[in-house]
């Protein structure tokens, strides 16, 4: 039986739906991506599977006693409890045992009992059967992966700041028991190689799970299934990200065209009848009148990109934007950087590239003359106006309205012209009127790329500034910026982001075994892959490989060879008609008839599992062969 099975599911809230006709299942191998713009339902759709909503029509079947694990984007934890044992309680029946164990353990160091000796040897066998002990090294794994060493467990939980709670809150869902796992934006407070460790966690995973992300990397690596939701729709592809948005631009295309001909089709008809009303050919203007009344319209298509977004910069800045020469930097006694060499000239995108915590914000507040360096020379050019996007937004004012933070700047414009400014940003309606404190870290983003567009900077300096954007403002934020006039700085752990328009960077690498002092490099010639890999990959000198014995070759029988060709051809020919019916399933399982038989689900999915474990096999099987023929080939 399906985990959670969603039949002809709508929510209405004020007479308006927000989802509706939504049929789509979990099954107990799926790896789903959610998508959608900002406000579309994702989180409706999530609060209605865990049932905390009830939904308007259809209904929500999930199967007994299914366990399901959800991180939020802004989870609320106890602030007065220990990291260690906020941790600890995600397994509480191992923290039970254990201290059942340490209380007869003392109770036996003062007393010989035979009883109390049988009670230890029975919880410490229980103990093993659960995988308690190795339970101690997976918190251990998975608190250092998160970036959160030893020497910080006993911090209490307030002392963290709002990234490295949801990071916190990430560690225990991953480590808790769970039927279902459900991410709200985990990659958000990630650094890449946390982002990447979590892929790979998942990807090893044998539980299912639901991620909402706006991350098309993390989602092309994670995910088998996209379930999108788009005009209170869900539609479900069977692939990744990009098998989702390569079909979505065909079927796009195909939508425009469609209703291109129809309104072509429409005109051409109007002529038609307006022409011959009252003529020789008044009963064929008649007929095609009728056949328009009747006509089924195709609706315009909706574009996945309903943000434009244009920055105008201000006068040019001077060539030299920024110099630093043998520049060492860092917090209170903490050095986080030394000996830096970089410059920033007009119209670079310098990509600023490093761990959480290695200084990347320190960085950027001494380019806003906000942080004072330790030692060397820092050079800023002239005729600079500076925008700077902050990730946090800490610039708000929570008194304010959506309308009175815009108009505040401009305050001789006419109210059309704030509200039009701002609809450009997806405000619109009823969402100029609220306060700063009630909005989402989407709209909150949106209102301060308004603000900071706005002002027509020719420097941008941006810290994270694709946290909580949805993939359509996204990729209306990043054309603006490759079209930008100016000079741009970011931070950023999205690697599309990165890859698409960075042409320079800043690269925070690790000089010394504890990494905890950095030196920033910047190599012309650098691309985006090489500077991930010089921040994130630790240095290891290249281990010595001992001489290898030299072997006398031997002949080999050409007919050997051949057989092993073809064993593999063989492989290779099963594998495309697995990978043919994998794809004539992901087809069925895509149209949503297929929902109305839960029998039929549930076989199409199982065998798309067995079809799944053979092609991996089969892979296992071509690779032994093919490296069994290199051998022999080598040999002979």
């Amino acid at each position: 039986m399906s985990l959670i099975q969603i039949i002809d599911l709508g929510i209405e809230f004020g007479g308006e739906y927000i989802l509706k006709d939504v049929n789509c299942t979990i099954e107990h191998n799926s790896r789903i991506g959610l998508i959608g713009a900002n406000g579309s339902g994702k989180t409706t759709l999530i609060r209605l599977i865990q049932k905390e909503l009830r939904p308007s029509s259809g209904m929500v079947v999930q199967a007994k006693q299914c366990k399901i694990a959800y991180l939020e984007q802004n989870p609320i934890l106890n602030a007065k409890q220990s990291l260690l044992d906020y941790i600890e309680s995600a397994r509480e029946d191992i923290r039970d045992l254990k201290v059942k164990m340490n209380s007869l353990s003392n109770q036996l160091s003062h007393k010989e009992d035979e009883a109390l000796h049988k009670q230890l040897s029975t919880t410490v066998e229980r103990m093993h059967e659960m995988g308690a002990f190795e339970h101690e090294n997976e918190i251990k794994y998975v608190l250092s992966s998160l970036g959160f060493a030893e020497s910080v467990y006993s911090r209490s939980i307030g002392e963290f700041s709002g990234g490295e709670q949801t990071r916190i809150c990430l560690a225990w869902l991953l480590l808790c028991p769970y039927d279902l796992l459900i991410l709200d934006e985990p990659t958000n407070h990630l650094d890449i190689a946390m982002i990447r460790w979590l892929e790979n966690y998942l990807s090893e995973h044998t539980k299912p799970y639901l991620v909402v992300s706006h991350d098309r990397v993390f989602l092309d690596k994670v995910t088998r299934s996209i379930y999108a939701i788009e005009n209170t729709k869900l539609s479900i592809t069977k692939g990744n990200f990009s098998s989702y948005y390569e079909a979505r631009q065909i079927a796009l295309l195909a939508e425009e065209r469609q209703f291109e001909r129809q309104q072509k089709l429409i005109a051409e008809t109007n002529t038609f009848i307006q022409k011959n009303l009252g003529s020789q050919k008044t009963k064929q203007a008649q007929s095609r009148q009728k056949m328009l009344a009747k006509l089924e319209l195709v609706d315009a298509p909706v574009s996945q990109k309903p943000f434009r977004l244009h920055l105008e910069s201000a006068a040019r800045s001077g060539n030299d934007v920024f110099r630093l020469h043998d520049v060492s930097f860092g917090i209170g006694e903490s050095l986080l950087a030394e000996t830096v060499d970089i410059e920033a000239h007009w119209q670079n995108r310098i990509a600023v590239i490093g761990p959480n915590g290695c200084g990347k914000s320190t960085l950027l507040c001494i380019l806003l003359g906000e942080h004072e360096i330790s030692s060397g020379d820092f050079y800023s050019g002239a005729s600079l106006k500076v925008g700077y996007y902050d990730q946090h937004q800490n610039t708000l004012d929570d008194s304010l309205t959506v309308m009175q933070t815009l108009w505040n700047l401009v305050p001789a414009e006419p109210k059309g012209y704030v509200l039009s400014w701002l609809a450009r940003f997806g405000f619109t309606g009823d969402d100029v009127e609220k306060t700063i404190p009630v909005l989402s870290g989407g709209e909150k983003s949106r209102l301060y790329l308004s603000v900071l567009i706005h002002e027509r900077p020719n420097l941008l300096i941006l810290d994270e500034p694709t946290n909580h954007l949805d993939i359509p403002m996204h990729d209306a934020l990043l054309e603006a910026l490759q079209d930008f006039e100016g000079t741009i700085i970011f931070v950023s752990h999205d690697r599309h982001f990165i890859k698409s328009l960075a042409n320079k960077f800043w690269v925070f690498h690790p000089i010394l075994e504890d990494g905890r002092i950095l030196q920033t490099v910047s190599e012309p010639d650098l691309t985006a892959e090489e500077a991930i890999e010089l921040a994130f990959t630790e240095l290891d000198l290249p281990k010595k490989r001992k001489a290898e014995p030299r072997r006398k070759k031997r002949k080999i029988n050409p007919w050997q060879l051949e057989q092993i060709e073809k064993e593999i051809s063989v492989l290779q020919n099963e594998q495309n008609r697995n990978k043919q019916r994998r794809d004539e399933i992901h087809q069925k399982l895509s149209e949503s008839s297929t929902y109305s038989d839960s029998a039929r689900v549930i076989e199409l999915n199982e065998e798309e599992r067995l079809i799944e474990q053979r092609l991996v096999d089969i892979d296992e099987q071509v690779n032994s062969l093919e490296h069994e023929y290199l051998v022999l080939a080598c040999e002979d």
